[in-house]
């Protein structure tokens, strides 16, 4: 009886592990199918579409500046410079959240369009998700919004990953804004895991005005087609200032090249401040040949991450500098999100592309170059103050003495640098 009944079940255990295999044959097989296909429709996308982005030339112009770092300030100031709209308000954001900060933006956007004013709020289509259901409120009170960056087949993983980060604000031609600011909570440090937060933004008075409202409107009729590019409202006399600032936007190309000119012209110092490091290989190469020449390198990021796989990849870049000579700092106080780089104390980078490759070979970003002493001043003052007050040093020691489970987070996070 017992023969009978194992006879009997073994066919049926066969059968159960056939079934356990095929299973996990087809599990296996989609875990490398589906990241194939992603890989073959990115680069598919990038072979394909890359090169139809525009190449851009910077233009220079001159202004009155006013360098903003703390968030409090910035908001109220861009809040009064909304309040005295007369003709319209232009503001592109990589993140606007409708949280208690984003409401109250809201709102006022909506009380000026009740004034008669145009309003236009451009939001990047991934990071805007939370907007899309306030569209219908905003479009009855007269705001226009619009999302930038969507998403659409073929390559749609590609276009995943073409995302439009720059922070525009212009108030009827004549006043501008950008930098590294979104709107929300986070930006004023109303975060407490994460603390304080520290950014930094450029207010402009001047011929760049219209250079920024010149990107907006086309990232605009990118986003809606409707082309405003040729109405001379928006294009009013504005005043000569006494400061040069050169504008570049690009699109997913061209920044690094700028980068590594700047970069590679130093004689003195380098000071870097980021909230990621995973630099190209030609910024790197020029980094490190400027170290080999004896220029003293700083770099500044954040001890706190927001981002699971930046931090650990840095490191394979950092080391090899810190080897060189460089310094390097992590920010402990808060969270630093400011994007600067300044050469021998002459030449200053600030805008919203991070030293990485997302901001390099995938982000649309915008970027400025001047080369004004008191800008200069009080940016250096800023970033010493946050080195030496703010920041503990990071030595080649504690880099090689991470744990192992930690170095190999590096290597492993080291294969998706060309996406962080």
């Amino acid at each position: 009886m017992n023969k009978t009944i194992i006879m009997q079940a073994y066919p049926i255990g066969g059968h159960v592990m056939h079934l356990v295999f095929n299973t996990l044959f087809i599990i296996l097989a989609l875990a490398i199918l589906i990241p194939v296909a992603i890989l073959v429709d990115i680069f598919s996308g990038q072979k394909a579409k890359h090169p139809l982005n525009p190449d851009r030339k910077p233009v220079a112009g001159f202004n009155h500046f006013h360098y903003f770092t703390n968030g409090h300030e910035l908001f109220e100031d861009m809040k009064q410079s909304i309040s005295h709209a007369r003709h319209h308000i232009h503001l592109s954001f990589f993140i606007f959240t409708a949280d208690e900060i984003g409401n109250e933006w809201l709102q006022l956007l909506k009380k000026k369009a009740g004034e008669g004013v145009e309003v236009r709020l451009l939001v990047d289509s991934l990071t805007g998700l939370g907007l899309r259901k306030k569209r219908a409120e905003l479009a009855k009170a007269g705001v226009n919004l619009a999302f930038s960056g969507k998403v659409t087949f073929p390559f749609t993983f590609y276009y995943l990953n073409r995302r439009n980060h720059r922070k525009i604000m212009v108030i009827d031609g004549e006043i501008g804004y950008f930098g590294g600011f979104n709107v929300s909570r986070d930006y004023i440090g109303r975060r407490p895991e994460r603390g304080a937060w520290h950014d930094n933004h450029i207010k402009l008075l001047g011929e760049s005005v219209h250079e920024l409202q010149r990107q907006f409107l086309e990232d605009w009729k990118t986003a809606t087609k409707s082309d405003l590019m040729n109405n001379e409202t928006y294009f009013p006399t504005v005043e000569k200032g006494p400061s040069q600032l050169t504008l570049i936007a690009t699109d997913g190309k061209q920044i690094e090249d700028y980068f590594v000119e700047k970069l590679s012209s130093a004689k003195v110092s380098i000071v870097i401040g980021s909230p990621y490091f995973v630099p190209s290989k030609k910024l790197m190469d020029a980094l490190m040949d400027r170290l080999s020449c004896g220029i003293k390198l700083t770099i500044l990021l954040p001890k706190k991450k927001d981002h699971i796989l930046v931090q650990p990849a840095s490191f394979l870049y950092l080391k090899p500098l810190v080897q060189k000579g460089a310094r390097l700092f992590h920010f402990y106080q808060g969270f630093y999100h400011s994007k600067i780089f300044v050469v021998d104390r002459k030449l200053c980078y600030i805008g919203t592309a991070n030293f990485d490759q997302r901001s390099l070979f995938w982000n649309d970003e915008l970027s400025g170059f001047t080369d004004d002493p008191v800008l200069i001043r009080h940016a250096l003052q800023k970033l010493e103050k946050e080195i030496e007050n703010l920041s503990m040093p990071v030595t080649l020691d504690q880099i090689e003495n991470r744990s192992p489970l930690d170095k190999l987070k590096s290597l492993c996070c080291g294969w998706f640098s060309f996406f962080l």
